[in-house]
């Protein structure tokens, strides 16, 4: 074969070779008849450049790479964009909280991808907290359109005070308000101790001849006198003149003082800010007329108002020694001298001394409230006519009764910041045993007190320790 046709062989099936090694590529890469060609899978650009730090109603500048054509931002209510230039945006803060910015020029590349955090100005507040609560450490963070404020004060003033100044901040968004988180490292219960003294001192004077004409049987005279608990001491003679009649004289003499003295002593627990209230008396009925009445008879209801000693009080705890207190102390007692009759009903008055009074004063102090003073003096004086005003002997045709009320309220109230104990509070009844029936027939025991012995063990490095039984004991 001539060496010329055996090149061209050579070549044909080279060539053949080279389409077969391509041809299941091709195969490979076309497509199949009925089925469609899958869509390439879309690509995420998160937003994860330099973030953008703004605080409300403040703004920045942003200068792009390369001129953009499109910028927006997901939520406009937190920042909204302003296009200057095509490379200037400017970004703008208005209420709190996380958005993103995109900006991508005309071939679709992206220019900016960055979060946007809108927070509080606290700037100035750190600084205004810092003031009124100094070495406290309070930590402001945000939360949505919220302001937080976390850490440790040292009295509830300072956290009311840093209340204020965050509500002034947070303000300035709508809708926002604080949430206040701070805790206080001073006690936040207020015990307070109160004493009531009201002196009543009455005098009663009663001197006179009381001339009477009544019938008698007989002519006699009689002598008789009469002293009994509630009655004055009397002397009554009788001159009988005839069977018609006789004249009776009572002759009374009465001099009196009474010394009442009342002592309630209120012992309260509240926390701060509430509102905690006494009373030492009772209730009395009165019946209240109601509309709606039938052929014009009312219907009447059953009202109940209280009396005797009262007491309200509301502290506020201002720092760690001081508290101010708003105490309200009222002592009132039933007035039947100006009862009114309802319903065939007596209902008596109330006579009231009442006081409502602010203070500051720090804890373990006393203030007092006195002057409450209520004078009554009455003179009654009963006449026979003409012969009562003649001088020195008409003293014996009248009756001169003098009455003289005088009393006082003093109120003492004493503040205390307490913590609660660490140990169970012992009672008077612990240890207090009932007599059995042997004990208290043959000899007349009432009760017994039968606390436990003291535990057994090494002593403390105190010393010794206590001998016998303790704590309360009833007498």
């Amino acid at each position: 074969m001539p060496a010329s046709k055996c090149l061209a062989l050579a070549i044909t099936a080279m060539a053949i070779g080279l389409a077969a090694l391509a041809f299941p590529a091709r195969i490979a890469a076309a497509p199949a008849r009925g089925r469609p060609v899958p869509a390439a899978t879309a690509r995420l650009i998160p937003a994860t450049g330099q973030p953008i730090a703004l605080t409300v109603n403040q703004g920045t500048l942003v200068r792009l790479a390369r001129p953009a054509s499109t910028v927006f931002v997901a939520d406009p209510d937190i920042a909204d964009v302003q296009v200057k230039s095509p490379e200037l945006v400017y970004i703008t803060a208005k209420s709190p909280g996380t958005t993103v910015i995109y900006a991508v020029d005309a071939a679709n590349n992206v220019l900016l991808n960055a979060p946007v955090r809108v927070g509080f100005d606290v700037s100035g507040l750190r600084r205004s907290l810092q003031q009124v609560a100094p070495g406290a450490a309070i930590a402001t963070d945000t939360a949505g359109a919220d302001l937080v404020l976390t850490g440790m004060v040292a009295d509830a003033g300072q956290a009311e005070k840093a209340q204020a100044l965050a509500a002034a901040v947070a303000a300035q968004v709508k809708g926002g308000k604080v949430i206040n988180r701070l805790t206080v490292a001073t006690p936040n219960q207020v015990n307070l101790r109160v004493k009531i003294a009201e002196v009543d001192r009455n005098i009663v004077k009663e001197l006179g001849i009381n001339w009477e004409n009544v019938p008698s049987v007989s002519n006699s005279v009689t002598f008789s006198t009469s002293n009994g608990v509630t009655t004055p001491a009397t002397t009554v003679f009788e001159i009988g003149k005839d069977v018609a009649g006789a004249v009776q004289a009572t002759i009374s003499a009465l001099a009196t003082e009474g010394l009442i003295t009342l002592l309630a002593e209120p012992n309260l627990t509240t926390v701060n800010g509430q509102t905690a209230s006494f009373l030492a008396g009772g209730q009395i009925p009165y019946e209240v007329a109601q509309p709606g009445g039938v052929a014009g008879s009312a219907i009447y209801t059953i009202q109940w108002q209280p009396y005797g000693v009262q007491l309200a009080f509301t502290p506020t705890i201002v720092d760690a020694n001081h508290l101010s207190l708003k105490v309200a102390p009222a002592v009132s007692e039933l007035d039947y001298a100006h009862a009114v009759t309802i319903n065939n009903v007596l209902e008596p008055a109330l006579t009231i001394r009442q006081a409502t009074t602010t203070v500051e004063l720090a804890s373990g102090q006393s203030f007092a409230l006195a002057g409450l003073l209520l004078h009554d003096t009455s003179q009654d004086i009963s006449k026979v006519p003409w012969l009562g005003d003649i001088p020195v002997l008409g003293a014996l045709f009248r009756s001169n009764s003098f009455n003289n009320n005088e009393s006082e309220l003093v109120v003492i109230v004493t503040p205390y910041l307490v913590r609660p104990p660490a140990v169970a509070a012992a009672a008077p009844t612990d240890g207090f045993e009932a007599p059995h029936d042997a004990q208290q027939v043959l000899f007349g025991d009432t009760w017994r007190r039968g606390l436990p012995a003291p535990a057994r063990g090494a002593v403390g490095a105190g010393g010794g320790g206590l001998i016998g039984p303790a704590g309360f004991r009833l007498d």
